[in-house]
Formats: structure tokens, C-alpha cells, sequence
């Protein structure tokens, strides 16, 4: 299995154990939710169950709200290509003879370099006029190999996938980690593959020089669900260098992960009727007590995967600013 879709597997393994935990959780609290909306909290239980419903729907609307934003964003894209879009050059249709690219290439209008596979049940892509008139053939040809990647993946589709989980369960931050970790590995993927089924390195590498000067320029969304040929230094020397990019967690986004969902299996067992188990232990560990310190571990790890969403949404704002 390649490194990228080892990382996909892991990312939503993880996001799988992560939902089972915060569903069973959810599904405990909702005998107390009647009790909640008659009375008000009355005890530390009643505190626990109202904060974990209110980050339950936080990470809800997060995850619906980053769905729909990308397939909005997918249909505004789409509706702009169309209206730039311009006949297929004569050397791209060349430079895409023998990938099985029939069809499926497209090319628009626009001053910016730049390359991008998108949509997501019969995935395209999609060169501007810019990128076609500054490479050779031997490098669109390159480039396109690289994007045939790409569509034979869907990674449009998984990239949806993949950040609904990372927005949804925000209180378990590694899963955000483990996108970013998936969307470099895919770019490495869709590389080697084009290196493989080319004439070697050399085509591509050429490419991604050329369009380095401009990689700052070209922005086509933060959230938006496409796979662009991001151009970046360190990919270049990967690529030239063929040394592999290890996978790096953050020490304190996996502590915050774990002790989360560690937290999470504590309060499904207490609100699941295991507190009787707990009722030897001494007062600060007994229940009560002892949902002070699961229900500040999910707080904490909240408050960072949400600070991160909100970083998300406020680069995405300068962007397009």
C-alpha cells in the first residue's frame, strides 16, 4: 500500500474509532437532555452532559459547514472555468496522447500557472492557458501524468471526505494533522507515479521550477476540493533528492487526541451506569468528582482543534483579500 493511501486508511481509522466513542457518548447524555431543558444543570453530571452537547454541536455544524462550503466552492470553480474555458491546444492534446485523458482535460483562460484535478464522481483536469505556453511538451506532459494521478484516485473526493472528519472532530486535533500528512503524501504519490510513467525526473522537476516563482501567486481556495500541483521547495528536493518525508505528529495534538478521547470512554462508562464501580474511590475521584478531569481534557482539546478551524477560516479570508 503507498505511503498516501496509508495515510487516507489511518486517517480514517482513526476517525472512525474517534465517532463510534463520541457517538456512544452522545447517546448516554440523552437521557439527561429532558432533564437538562426541565431543570438545569444541578450537578457536575449535568455540567459535563450540557458541555459535551455543546461541543457535540460545534463539531456537527463545523463538519456540515466545511462539506457544503467545498461543494459550493467545487460549483462556483466549475461555473468559472466554463465561462474561461477555450479549445483544447493542439500541443496538450499531444502532450495527452496514450494517458487516457480523452475527454477529461480541460483549458481555461487565465494569467496564473497552474494545474488541478477536480470534481469528484468522474473527476477532471484542468490546465490554465499560462501553464500550457510556459512548459514544453515533454513537461505538460509531466504535469499531466502527474494530475492522471490524481483522477484515478478521486483524491477530490477524499479530500472532501478527509476534511468534514477533520473539521467534525475537531476535539481529536491529530485527525487535522493526519490530512495535512495525506495531502502531502498524495503530491509525493502522484509525482513518483509521474516520474515512473515518464522519462524520469527531469520532465517534471523542470516543470515544478518554472512554476516555483509563481506558486505564491496561484490560489484557488483553502477549502476548495481539488488537487492543485502545488509547487513547493521541499517537494523539489524530494523529488530531486528522493529522500521520503516521514510522518510528524505534534507531541501536545497527540497527547490532546488521546487524553480526548481517553476522557470521552471515561464519561460513555459513568453516564452508561458503571459509576457504582467508581464509588469506593476517594471523594476527589469519585463520581463526580471525577468527570472534572475527563470533561477538562475534552474542553482542552477543543479549544485547540478549534482555534485551528478558526485559523483555517481566517487565512482563507486573507486570501482572498
Amino acid at each position: 500500500m503507498a505511503r498516501a493511501d496509508r495515510a487516507f486508511a489511518l486517517l480514517l481509522g482513526l476517525a472512525f474509532v474517534s465517532s463510534v466513542i463520541l457517538i456512544a457518548l452522545l447517546l448516554t447524555l440523552v437521557p439527561r437532555v429532558e432533564h437538562l431543558l426541565a431543570r438545569g444543570a444541578e450537578d457536575a453530571a449535568d455540567v459535563v452532559a450540557a458541555l459535551v452537547l455543546v461541543l457535540a454541536s460545534c463539531g456537527i455544524s463545523l463538519g456540515l459547514a466545511t462539506l457544503f462550503r467545498q461543494v459550493a466552492a467545487t460549483a462556483v470553480l466549475i461555473r468559472t472555468l466554463v465561462a474561461r474555458k477555450v479549445s483544447v491546444p493542439a500541443r496538450v492534446a499531444t502532450a495527452a496522447l496514450g494517458l487516457g485523458l480523452e475527454g477529461r482535460v480541460d483549458v481555461v483562460a487565465d494569467d496564473r500557472p497552474f494545474s488541478f484535478c477536480y470534481w469528484f464522481l468522474r473527476p477532471r483536469v484542468c490546465l490554465s492557458t499560462a501553464l500550457v505556453d510556459r512548459l514544453d511538451r515533454g513537461e505538460l506532459r509531466a504535469v499531466l501524468l502527474h494530475e492522471r494521478y490524481h483522477l484515478r484516485q478521486r483524491d477530490p473526493l477524499r479530500l472532501v471526505v478527509a476534511r468534514y472528519f477533520a473539521a467534525g472532530l475537531y476535539v481529536v486535533p491529530v485527525v487535522d494533522e493526519l490530512l495535512r500528512c495525506y495531502t502531502l503524501q498524495k503530491e509525493i504519490a502522484a509525482d513518483d507515479d509521474a516520474v515512473r510513467a515518464g522519462d524520469g525526473v527531469r520532465s517534471l522537476a523542470s516543470a515544478l521550477y518554472k512554476l516555483l516563482p509563481d506558486a505564491d501567486d496561484v490560489s484557488l481556495g483553502l477549502l476548495m476540493p481539488v488537487s492543485p500541483l502545488s509547487v513547493t521547495e521541499a517537494r523539489i528536493e524530494q523529488l530531486v533528492g528522493g529522500r521520503q518525508i516521514a510522518l510528524e505528529l505534534s507531541p501536545v495534538s497527540v497527547a490532546l487526541s488521546s487524553g480526548a478521547l481517553l476522557a470521552a470512554t471515561i464519561l460513555v462508562a459513568i453516564q452508561g451506569g458503571a459509576s457504582g464501580a467508581f464509588e469506593a474511590l476517594p471523594p476527589l475521584l469519585a463520581v463526580p468528582g471525577l468527570l472534572v478531569g475527563p470533561a477538562s481534557l475534552l474542553f482542552a482539546a477543543a479549544v485547540d482543534g478549534g482555534l485551528h478551524q478558526l485559523r483555517l477560516v481566517t487565512e482563507r479570508v486573507t486570501l482572498r483579500a
